[in-house]
């Protein structure tokens, strides 16, 4: 998405990934986030074609190799066959059949020209998934209206847009979970009824957010207490946001976003205000967990979980790295969400919004 809606270029890292050798601070002519992009579909696109299926992770097999400190290249002795080996763990689970299959859809989008053959391998199990993905609750069909969206996007057929367009009374009656991926859809389309609808909604998404933005002085939620880290709330509403104000923005101001990247920058509640990006910031996040390990080190430019609200009302950031739901660097979600906002952001500021 960073790709294809800012255009974003970064080339600072060499990939080889037949001699399997990847060199930091050394450009290779090509996009550092297409390449993090195949990366990522490599693995999927070889787990559905060994095994007909998504897997849902591939992990260690014990927790003592789990919880190994020091370098991570220890993990393993590099022989196949031995009690070493990663577990490839596979669930039955059709919403995120489905939120893989909308995905798919989008790097497909992304990879043509840089990499043709894998992009139309993730449209191909794109549509196989949407196609044979059972549908039998609310969750499920959320996620399956946006694989529709994206196949719509990646290939404009008429049996995708149909599709959504048929979903319009759920769309709307779900429009806070459908509203921040149904704009790109809308404008692309264009379908007078359609738009109307949803305009009619939004309102209700507009005003979930208002309130949201009221519970702190810092204009995010901060809220779910001990059950999970603090900015991950603010930050994935935040990422979806930004789709909001780029397609409504009448109705979306861009303020939130605005919060929620100072937020992550230091302006949260607790004594400790350093960024949860380590190397931003006057004070930031130097004492964090990846593959760092356990020396008590950093890695610059990770994006921590931060400050956890701890019932009913202690806000909590420890100088300790080993609390994964304070001081544990995480690509999926934190660093890319973060990255998303920054981007759009600076769009915004630059004044040179589409």
């Amino acid at each position: 998405m960073a790709c294809e809606n800012f255009g974003t270029y970064w080339d600072e890292t060499s990939i080889d990934f037949e001699k399997k050798i990847v060199e930091i601070h050394q450009p290779d002519g090509k996009n550092d986030l297409l390449q993090q992009v195949e990366n990522g579909a490599l693995t999927i696109v070889a787990g559905w074609k060994a095994l007909g299926r998504l897997y849902r992770g591939i992990l260690c097999p014990t927790v003592r190799q789990y919880a190994h400190l020091g370098d991570a290249s220890a993990h393993t002795d590099h022989v196949s066959g031995t009690a070493d080996d990663r577990w490839v763990f596979t669930e039955d689970n059709p919403g995120r059949e489905l939120q893989v299959a909308a995905w798919l859809a989008g790097i497909s989008r992304v990879l043509k020209g840089h990499n043709d053959a894998l992009g139309a391998d993730c449209l191909e199990i794109a549509r196989e998934l949407f196609r044979i993905t059972r549908c039998d609750n609310n969750r499920v069909l959320t996620a399956k209206v946006h694989a529709a969206v994206e196949l719509y996007l990646a290939t404009k057929e008429v049996e995708y847009r149909d599709f959504v367009l048929q979903q319009q009374d759920f769309i709307c009656k779900n429009i806070r979970q459908t509203g921040w991926f149904i704009g790109r859809f809308d404008k692309a389309v264009g379908n007078a009824r359609f738009s109307k609808a949803v305009r009619k909604a939004l309102p209700e998404l507009q005003a979930m957010y208002q309130e949201y933005s009221s519970k702190t002085p810092y204009g995010v939620p901060h809220d779910r207490g001990n059950r999970s880290s603090g900015s991950w709330e603010p930050q994935h509403l935040g990422y979806n946001y930004c789709y909001l104000h780029a397609a409504y923005p009448d109705l979306f101001a861009p303020d939130y976003i605005f919060n929620a990247v100072q937020y992550l920058l230091g302006m949260h509640p607790g004594r400790n205000q350093a960024a949860f990006v380590t190397g931003v910031g006057a004070e930031t996040m130097k004492a964090a967990y990846g593959v760092n390990r356990a020396d008590w080190s950093y890695i610059p430019g990770g994006v921590s979980p931060g400050t956890n609200l701890i019932r009913p009302d202690l806000p909590e950031l420890l100088h300790f790295p080993f609390l994964w739901q304070e001081g544990e660097y995480c690509l999926g979600g934190h660093a890319t969400w973060f990255m998303y906002m920054v981007l759009a952001s600076q769009k915004i500021l630059n004044g040179n919004e589409q």
